[in-house]
């Protein structure tokens, strides 16, 4: 896990679409997809519930975003 796997899964929230995140991430959809599944597996949860309507995150997901955005936020200060 990296800053960048940070990023992706933020973006991944804020934007409640695997597609959408990787347009504003400027990278492959299926790049996005698979670096979360990796974050997942390193992390031994499940952020994203995958629905017919979007993501969204799980009760762990949402904890270890506020993690992340914590995080994130402190680095760029």
């Amino acid at each position: 896990m990296n800053l960048l796997h940070l990023k992706y899964a933020v973006e991944v929230d804020k934007t409640r679409s695997i597609n959408k995140a990787a347009e504003n991430l400027f990278m492959g959809q299926p790049n996005l997809s698979r670096a979360i599944k990796e974050l997942e597996e390193t992390l031994g949860i499940t952020i994203f519930k995958r629905t017919s309507k979007g993501i969204i995150p799980t009760p762990k997901g949402e904890e270890f975003l506020e993690y992340a955005r914590n995080i994130l936020a402190q680095v760029d200060e």
